[in-house]
């Protein structure tokens, strides 16, 4: 499904298709985060299941379950604002009051911390005392003051990983440890800083763009070479042995090479990079990682749709 939909948006799926077979012999279907996804992708699904089974039950009468947290982030629209996130989330579908709702009441996740907990829990209710505009003040323990940008992302980066060297040769420790941030630009500086500060030698790969019309590639080349897009590598990729990598897409599944799967690289090769899988029940698999041609969606807000050949890390 693309990221951008319209009302009109539908699956297209034929009943003739393999995928369609699969989904016919589906026991079980797994939405997390469903509450970040607009609703009109949900009923989108709906109207295919039903396609697809031969029936008006709902969801095709397929088990369906969805997961997420409607206090976290919601469905995105472009230049909106608070309540068109708000309608545009499932809880402003037809098909929310057919839904059976089941509660979680623990952070597994947090547990061994459970004043985090509370406070977490104190925001999503809006409970947490706010400032000013409905800001709210996190506490000191929790922050550390700002002086510069770069003393202060020097300063996180010595709380979050006090010893490069040591973690570098130890895999598990600096990949149970991440930084967070709000926006892409943010990550792109904060991954740049941080490769450099890691020992052992860099190797940069260079990606090759594509424009999907050929007469375009003259004219646009070297402003792609400029982009970094949500969900793309960069143009010019640079890596360090023992380094943590998150993989951009999904590889080969059932031997563990998802979106989203955590890696540290071992052997950084011309073409293709020989990686340890760190997370998940794939946990200390060695595996390689191949250049792929990676598409732009088309709801991205550039000139042209190009294609970017790198590594999907």
């Amino acid at each position: 499904m693309p990221i951008d939909i319209d009302d009109n948006f539908c699956c297209n799926v034929s009943k003739q298709s393999p995928l369609a077979c699969l989904i016919k012999d589906g026991k079980l279907i797994v939405w997390d985060e469903a509450s970040m996804a607009k609703k009109n992708m949900i009923e989108a699904l709906d109207v295919l299941l039903r396609d697809i089974m031969d029936v008006k039950t709902l969801f095709g009468g397929k088990i369906i379950v969805f997961g997420g947290d409607f206090r976290q982030t919601l469905p995105v629209v472009r230049n909106g604002k608070k309540e068109d996130f708000i309608h545009q989330s499932l809880l402003y579908s037809n098909i929310w009051n057919d839904l059976e709702k089941l509660h979680l009441s623990e952070n597994m996740r947090a547990r061994i911390d459970p004043s985090f907990c509370e406070y977490l829990l104190r925001i999503g209710n809006g409970k947490e005392t706010t400032q000013c505009e409905n800001k709210i003040e996190i506490p000191n323990s929790l922050i550390f003051p700002f002086t510069t940008e770069e003393q202060s992302l020097d300063t996180l980066f010595n709380v979050t990983y006090p010893d490069l060297c040591t973690f570098s040769s130890d895999s598990s420790a600096i990949s149970s440890r991440v930084i967070l941030t709000t926006k892409n630009d943010f990550v792109n500086e904060i991954n740049d800083m941080l490769i450099r500060k890691f020992p052992e030698r860099a190797t940069t790969y260079v990606a090759t763009d594509e424009t999907v019309e050929p007469n375009d590639q003259s004219q646009f080349e070297d402003f792609l070479h400029t982009l970094h897009l949500p969900g793309l590598p960069p143009y010019k990729l640079t890596l360090k042995e023992n380094c943590p990598v998150m993989l951009l897409r999904n590889l080969n599944p059932s031997e563990g090479l998802c979106n989203g799967t955590r890696l540290t690289c071992c052997d950084l090769k011309t073409h293709v990079i020989s990686a340890k899988i760190e997370s998940g029940d794939f946990k200390n698999k060695h595996v390689f990682i191949p250049r792929i041609p990676l598409l732009t969606s088309q709801d991205e807000k550039i000139p042209v749709q190009f294609k970017r050949t790198q590594f999907p890390v």
